[in-house]
């Protein structure tokens, strides 16, 4: 099965980067980081 892709939208650098950490340790592909839902969504998250 495929690995599931995360985009983290966090606005602390540090709880974004921790939080990405925890996730691929769990398997998951986190595919980028973002400060708000609507960089999420311009980048194409969500739609």
């Amino acid at each position: 099965m495929a690995k599931a892709k995360i985009l983290v939208v966090e606005d602390d650098a540090l709880v974004a980067k921790d939080l990405g950490m925890v996730l691929t340790d769990l398997g998951y592909d986190v595919v980028g980081y973002t400060a708000s839902a609507d960089n999420a969504v311009k980048k194409g998250c969500c739609t």
